[in-house]
C-alpha cells in the first residue's frame, strides 16, 4: 500500500521535487525513474533532509526534467532500503495534453477529426491520472508505468485534417 502522509511536489518544470512523507530517518535517497535512471541524494547543505516526527522533507533541483513515474526510496546508514513513495512527473504528458487541446480547439477539418483530438487528449488524461493514482494510492508500479506508457503512446499530434 502507499505511504500514508505522502506529499510529493514538482516545479511547473518538474526539474524540482518536493518531498515530505512518513519513513524512518534516511542517511541517503535514491530518486529513481521507471528506467532505472537514478539520482543519489545525502544530507549535505544543497539537499538538505529534514526528518522531525518520523517525517523526511527535502527538496531537490536536477538539471533536467523528471519524467514518468518516480520512486522516492530513503535508505538507512547500511544501505538499506526504509519505507518507499510513489509519484508521477507529469510535466511532459500535461504539455501534450495542451497541444492537443490547442489543435482541437483551433481545428477547422469539414470531418470528425476535431473530435477525435479532443477524445485522444482525454483518453491520455485518463491514462495520466490513472498512472499517478496506481503509484500514489496503490503503490502499484507496473500498472503505473504500464498506464503512464499509454498515455505517452497516445500523446501524438496529428497534422492537417487526416480525413
Amino acid at each position: 500500500m502507499a505511504t500514508e502522509g505522502k506529499k510529493i511536489f514538482f516545479s511547473e518544470d518538474c526539474k524540482t521535487i518536493t518531498v515530505d512523507f512518513t519513513t524512518d530517518s534516511p542517511t541517503t535517497v535514491l530518486i529513481q525513474d521507471a528506467s532505472g535512471a537514478v539520482v543519489t541524494l545525502s544530507n549535505t547543505p544543497s539537499t538538505t533532509f529534514v526528518y522531525a516526527d518520523s517525517n523526511l522533507t527535502f527538496a531537490y533541483t536536477h538539471t533536467a526534467a523528471f519524467v514518468g513515474v518516480l520512486q522516492i526510496i530513503p535508505k538507512d546508514v547500511s544501505g538499506d532500503a526504509l519505507t518507499s513513495a510513489y509519484s508521477v512527473a507529469t510535466c511532459k504528458i500535461s504539455c501534450c495534453i495542451a497541444a492537443l487541446l490547442k489543435e482541437a480547439i483551433e481545428c477547422t477539418c469539414a470531418c470528425d477529426q476535431c473530435k477525435k483530438d479532443l477524445l485522444r487528449a482525454e483518453k491520455v488524461q485518463l491514462f495520466l491520472q490513472s498512472a499517478i493514482y496506481e503509484a500514489e494510492h496503490n503503490a502499484n508500479l507496473t500498472q503505473s508505468v504500464n498506464n503512464y506508457d499509454k498515455a505517452s503512446e497516445l500523446c501524438i499530434e496529428v497534422c492537417a485534417c487526416g480525413c
